[in-house]
């Protein structure tokens, strides 16, 4: 599968690994912040370092959010690891629900935001009349607001046209944010590119002859799922750029006859404003040493908090 191309073609990547008979990729766990003070580096440094030295590895890739999606056996727990590594003291994978698994700790997650698209809509202009006037107008509104932008498809340009300001926007909106992904953006971007081809479609936005802007959505199956964005942050603020860019996501996925639109995680409540559900999901934090189980459940009871949100429903019921 290309999905596992992916991940083996990705920094970090740790091998195969066995899991309730499937074997998936997995791949090593480093926290960044790319801008952030002296002492969060210090802080970042050392939790990277408890990841790796405590043998922590995650199933898939941070760089490839919900590609790989094993099923576990709930009453299993860390047997259906036949091989566990050496040196390995937890592995993290990403599952669907909130399964209480054996031997493991489950933490909730941020839930996947799905847009089911409806086989009536033809076109982006069917999606929007299907809105309530309220939504409908909110969606337009962040239309008009980013009307002065130049939307280009550039999915099929050379690397050398778009893979340098597209690396330097994603490590702008990342800036104040600690993350798990590589350090070199724009070798992540070009490995998508890379495996993908045509089916990582990149769609850029230029106003005044600058790029602002660009998110990146993966075609496979019957599924387009939005994944890498970027922006100027004043830009993003005065264009309403974080609704304007799913839409246009939603738009290509109607062009392209999918069935759904995997909007990712995050900003919950935006994402419905547009229709779409949530898939609840979860990291499962397989361990075979108690020390590493009690970390898990003690940052579970003590820190782990998900923002709150409220769903909307913005589509008409007939």
């Amino acid at each position: 599968m290309r999905r596992t191309q992916l991940i083996q073609q990705l920094p970090g990547y740790a091998g195969m690994l066995r899991v309730n008979t499937q074997s998936v990729p997995h791949s090593y766990v480093a926290l960044h912040h790319p801008t952030g003070k002296y002492v969060h580096r210090v802080l970042l440094k050392l939790a990277s370092v408890l990841l790796d030295k405590g043998g922590v590895r995650t199933v898939g890739h941070a760089g490839a959010p919900g590609l790989v999606i094993p099923e576990l056996d709930s009453a299993r727990g860390v047997a259906q690891i036949p091989i566990w590594p050496r040196g390995y003291s937890a592995v993290a994978l990403n599952v669907l629900g909130h399964p209480e698994v054996k031997d493991a700790v489950t933490v909730s997650a941020e839930p996947f935001m799905v847009l089911e698209l409806d086989s009536a809509w033809n076109t982006f202009e069917d999606y929007l009349g299907a809105m309530k006037t309220k939504y409908r107008t909110r969606a337009k509104r962040a239309l008009t607001l980013s009307a002065h932008c130049e939307q280009c498809a550039c999915t099929d340009w050379p690397d050398a046209e778009w893979l340098d300001w597209a690396g330097e926007l994603l490590g702008k909106t990342l800036a104040d944010k600690v993350v798990a992904l590589p350090e070199d953006l724009r070798e992540l971007l070009a490995t998508f590119k890379r495996v993908y081809g045509p089916d990582f479609h990149v769609l850029g936005y230029r106003s005044h002859g600058a790029w602002v802007g660009f998110i990146t959505a993966l075609h496979e199956g019957d599924t387009l799922y939005a994944l890498h964005m970027g922006f100027e942050p004043e830009f993003a603020r005065e264009a309403q750029f974080y609704q304007r860019s799913m839409m246009d996501v939603v738009a290509l996925g109607i062009e392209l006859g999918v069935k759904r639109v995997n909007m990712g995680r995050t900003a919950t409540e935006i994402k419905s404003t547009l229709g779409a559900m949530p898939l609840n999901n979860s990291y499962v934090f397989m361990a075979n040493c108690r020390w590493m189980r009690w970390l898990v459940q003690g940052y579970v009871r003590w820190f782990h908090r998900l923002p709150s949100y409220e769903l909307r429903s913005p589509f008409r019921e007939d």
